[in-house]
């Protein structure tokens, strides 16, 4: 039996850690990647994201205690930045209106035949329609 593989985006991240819409689909997630029924990854770029996103809106105590939080989650954390996933994110970003960061979760996904776990419509409703990328929303 396959494994459910997700990745998550930057959306999907905050909205679990800040108790917003759409947090406890991800957190079903966790708990069935915790069961190890599925397989869960983020970029360490999607990680860069959340901390200046944290940063931007509350302190550095908050954004720092993400990091602990993250840690503490049932994901794995990817660093991958081999010449495909670099070419991936290059061909993303140039045939797509999304920010750079948005092109690592594409990237991931693509490499890793995973399901994109996100609420961002704006960045990836025609993605969504245009390729073979699969996406859950969580709102």
């Amino acid at each position: 039996m396959n494994k459910e593989v997700y990745v998550l985006d930057a959306c999907a991240l905050i909205a679990f850690l800040r108790k917003e819409e759409g947090c406890f689909d991800v957190a079903e997630i966790f708990e069935k990647a915790s069961e190890k029924k599925c397989l869960v990854f983020i970029h360490t770029a999607t990680i860069a994201e959340v901390y200046y996103d944290t940063l931007r809106v509350s302190d550095k105590k908050e954004a720092d205690r993400i990091f602990i939080t993250l840690n503490s989650l049932p994901i794995i954390f990817s660093t991958i930045l081999s010449n495909n996933f670099i070419q991936l994110i290059g061909f993303y970003k140039v045939n797509h209106k999304i920010s750079f960061a948005d092109c690592f979760v594409l990237a991931l996904a693509s490499i890793k035949k995973a399901v994109i776990i996100s609420s961002d419509h704006h960045e990836f409703d025609d993605i969504e329609k245009s390729s073979t990328l699969q996406f859950k929303w969580i709102r």
